[in-house]
C-alpha cells in the first residue's frame, strides 16, 4: 500500500514537472507573438508620436505618423415628415387576439383501469456476505 502511494506520488510529480515546462515554453514563444503584433499595428505609429511629440519643439501633423481614421464628415441629420407622423407609431394599430384552447375532455383510454395498474416487482431481501465483514478486505 504505501508503495502504490509513493508510485502515484511520483508519477503527480513528474505530471507537474511536464505541464510546468509545456507552459514555460509557451510562455517564452509568446514573447515574439506580442513583439510582432506591436510592431504590425498602427498601435506601434500612434505610440511613436505620442514618445516624439513632447521632445520636439517644432513639430507639424506631416512629421507625427498618426493616422487620422476620422477623416469623413457626415451630415448634419434632419427630421423628416414621418418621424412626425404619430400614425406611423400608433398602438392601436395592431389588433391582439388572445388563443384559446379547446376545453380539456376525458377520452375512453383514460378510463380504461387496465392501462393503470401498477405492477409492484418484489427485491430480494439483501444477505450479509462473508466478505462484507472479512478484517482482511477492510483493514486500512
Amino acid at each position: 500500500m504505501k508503495t502504490k502511494n509513493n508510485v502515484q506520488k511520483a508519477i503527480l510529480r513528474s505530471a507537474a514537472v511536464i505541464v510546468s515546462f509545456v507552459l514555460i515554453s509557451f510562455t517564452v514563444s509568446a514573447q515574439n507573438f506580442w513583439k510582432r503584433l506591436l510592431e504590425n499595428s498602427s498601435f506601434n505609429d500612434i505610440a511613436i508620436a505620442m514618445v516624439d511629440a513632447p521632445a520636439k519643439t517644432n513639430t507639424t501633423t506631416e512629421s507625427l505618423k498618426v493616422i487620422n481614421y476620422n477623416t469623413e464628415i457626415e451630415p448634419q441629420l434632419e427630421v423628416e415628415a414621418w418621424m412626425t407622423d404619430y400614425s406611423n407609431f400608433d398602438v392601436n394599430l395592431y389588433q391582439y387576439e388572445e388563443e384559446t384552447e379547446a376545453e380539456l375532455g376525458l377520452e375512453s383510454w383514460m378510463l380504461n383501469e387496465d392501462l393503470f395498474q401498477a405492477d409492484v416487482e418484489e427485491e430480494d431481501a439483501l444477505e450479509l456476505e462473508a466478505w462484507m465483514t472479512s478484517s482482511a478486505v477492510w483493514s486500512i
